[in-house]
């Protein structure tokens, strides 16, 4: 006899959150637990000049941390998807060790990408992606729901921010549910999931990657494509380097296409799929860059108030993999 196939939304139930049911949830929101604040205080008076720069990461000096990490790493793999790690601004650390902490963090889930540097300032510079290839963090505009990198070698399992000073106008946190969103246009608008399922070309625009033609043609693939992580799916989606990237390649996209993103941008932006917070000081939120999108409202920075975060892609390695 053949085994029934189980769904994916039976084998991972808390990943196919709806928003009302996540709000109701308490294990995505989180508060330092007292003994890694404890330990972390322990680290920094043995190492006041500690620096995000020079930090090495040993579970052996922080295990308590690392014990941290694991759980929570386990949820964001195949539990609710994102977590909002609170508590860090009560601990009197200076800007450097609250640093270190959130690259500590970060190292306990897995290991950092490189590509923008173990850290990156998410902070306006007065940049437009719409103009010039340059990552939507650079700006201050509503970056529309989508996923970090778009490039096809580069992908982050996390997404990690830490926020060191709010916008007192706008820069509200989005987080959107892609698989709950796949499996409405799997039955509701299969003509859509048909172009979304197939590769598309991305435009050039990760550090280390020469922009050339080449590259260009190389870096083409799905919105959406099978996974043997939890979930099924693998989402990555940035409309604006779609349109861009098929426009260089000489392949712009056709109304059908078009029709297809605008269903699923609709899709990923409906209230039934958007939990919607605010990151305070000291703040860190993690996400699962593999199937749930992310976005913020724009922002404007004002004389005293200028919204400053920092930004970590981390890679889960296999043997850490539920």
């Amino acid at each position: 006899m053949t085994a029934a196939v189980v769904p994916p939304q039976q084998r991972w139930p808390d990943l196919f959150w709806s928003a009302p049911e996540l709000e109701l949830r308490s294990s995505w929101r989180r508060e330092l637990p007292p003994d890694v604040c404890d330990e972390w205080q322990s680290f920094v008076a043995r190492e006041p000049g500690v620096t995000a720069a020079v930090f090495v990461w040993d579970p052996v000096r922080l295990p308590r941390m690392a014990a941290f990490g694991a759980e929570l790493r386990q949820r964001l793999v195949a539990g609710d998807g994102l977590g909002l790690v609170r508590g860090a601004a009560a601990l009197g650390l200076d800007e450097e060790q609250q640093r270190c902490l959130y690259v500590a963090l970060g190292c306990a889930l897995g290991e950092p990408m490189l590509q923008y540097g173990r850290i990156y300032p998410v902070v306006d510079r007065g940049a437009s992606y719409k103009t010039q290839s340059v990552p939507v963090s650079m700006t201050n505009a509503e970056t529309a729901f989508h996923t970090d990198s778009s490039a096809v070698d580069v992908v982050p399992d996390f997404v990690g921010l830490l926020c060191e000073e709010p916008s007192a106008r706008g820069g509200d946190s989005l987080v959107s549910n892609a698989l709950r969103v796949h499996e409405v246009l799997r039955r509701e608008a299969p003509e859509a999931l048909v172009v979304l399922e197939s590769p598309k070309v991305r435009d050039v625009v990760t550090p280390g990657t020469e922009k050339t033609r080449a590259n260009l043609m190389r870096n083409r693939f799905p919105v959406f494509a099978p996974s043997a992580r939890p979930g099924g799916v693998l989402f990555r989606y940035m409309r604006y380097w779609i349109e861009v990237g098929q426009e260089k390649a000489g392949m712009p996209l056709d109304a059908a296409e078009l029709r297809a993103f605008d269903v699923l941008d609709e899709l990923l932006a409906r209230p039934e799929h958007v939990v919607r917070f605010r990151l305070e000081k000291g703040d860190m939120l993690w996400v699962n860059n593999r199937v749930l999108a992310h976005n913020r409202t724009g922002y404007e920075d004002t004389p005293g108030n200028t919204r400053r975060l920092q930004r970590m892609w981390i890679q889960v390695p296999g043997d850490a993999r539920p």
